[in-house]
């Protein structure tokens, strides 16, 4: 996937801007219509880029705002042809700019209806799976994964302390508790209807393998959770947030805070505090590896280029 970037901006900054812009290499198509801009007031420049030069395109752009106010859009572009260039195109690379990732993040992290509903059927389903037989039990840990935009969040907040941005690290934080929190809930509830139907019993819990993974897990587990930890943040920093899942899938994120409701509900200290044991330590899993993947990326990849907003 390539780029486009659409720039209001104001009119005294666009000849320059314009200069700039011709002289990178991975900008394919440029183009400008005066006076077009209402809101801010000025001009509008729109540029098809490659993916490896949209950081210098963006950081151009962003020059532009010492004359006043500018608005940027930026879009990916599944098809892009030029004359001459079909063998940068086909070798372009397949980074994200942090507007877009951290975009992604904010969005499926944020506290709507959508994401809280979301979190608290995922916690429900993942305690259903957990005191099933084994292949439901399969079935439903990987529909909760799968469902459940448990790993936003969190991956949130590892941007966030990167960039060292108190507002991004309060709402990051924010949507966690509060995420977290319900899906907590909705593991204690689902825990509590399938008590009442007989279905939910401690000889249930003992012999669920789903639970020992959770609450004595292996090395060769927090390998498979390390691993969807630093993968997590390759897919969404590289376009490939369709295949997310399997990340979380890997993580026992969602199953763990279904736990912690199951011991709440249930009175047993000690189950919600391994499950809360093992929760942090998979959200910690995330933010110090996940952390690690995003500054790799910026010092090889963006150049230490810091995002518009």
């Amino acid at each position: 996937m390539h780029h486009t970037v659409e720039v209001s901006l104001p009119s005294e900054a666009t000849d320059g801007t314009l200069n700039t812009l011709a002289k990178l290499e991975g900008v394919l198509s440029l183009s400008v219509e005066r006076g077009a801009g209402v809101k801010p007031e000025g001009d509008v420049i729109t540029v098809h880029a490659l993916n490896r030069a949209i950081d210098d395109v963006l950081a151009t752009v962003a020059d532009a705002e010492q004359y006043g106010p500018i608005a940027v859009a930026t879009g990916g572009v599944n098809s892009l042809v030029a004359t001459g260039a079909q063998g940068a195109i086909d070798d372009d690379a397949d980074e994200s700019p942090w507007e877009e990732f951290e975009r992604t993040l904010r969005h499926h992290g944020r506290l709507s209806m959508n994401y809280l509903l979301l979190m608290t059927i995922g916690g429900a389903i993942a305690v259903a799976g957990l005191l099933s037989p084994p292949v439901p039990q399969a079935l439903a840990l990987a529909a909760s994964a799968i469902l459940t935009p448990a790993f936003e969040p969190v991956g949130e907040l590892a941007a966030a302390l990167v960039r060292r941005s108190t507002y991004a690290i309060r709402r990051a934080l924010v949507s966690v508790a509060v995420g977290y929190t319900l899906m907590a809930f909705g593991g204690g509830l689902a825990f509590l209807v399938l008590r009442a139907l007989g279905l939910a019993s401690p000889k249930t819990i003992a012999s669920s393998e789903g639970m020992h993974l959770i609450v004595d897990p292996t090395a060769s587990d927090w390998l498979v959770a390390a691993g969807g930890a630093v993968a997590g943040l390759l897919i969404i920093t590289s376009f490939r947030e369709a295949v997310l899942a399997g990340a979380l899938i890997a993580l026992a994120l969602v199953p763990a805070a279904g736990v912690v409701g199951m011991g709440i509900v249930s009175l047993d200290a000690g189950l919600a505090l391994e499950g809360l044991q093992r929760l942090g330590a998979d959200a910690a899993l995330v933010v110090v590896l996940g952390g690690l993947v995003i500054i790799f990326k910026d010092r090889f990849f963006h150049r230490g280029r810091r995002p518009l907003a």
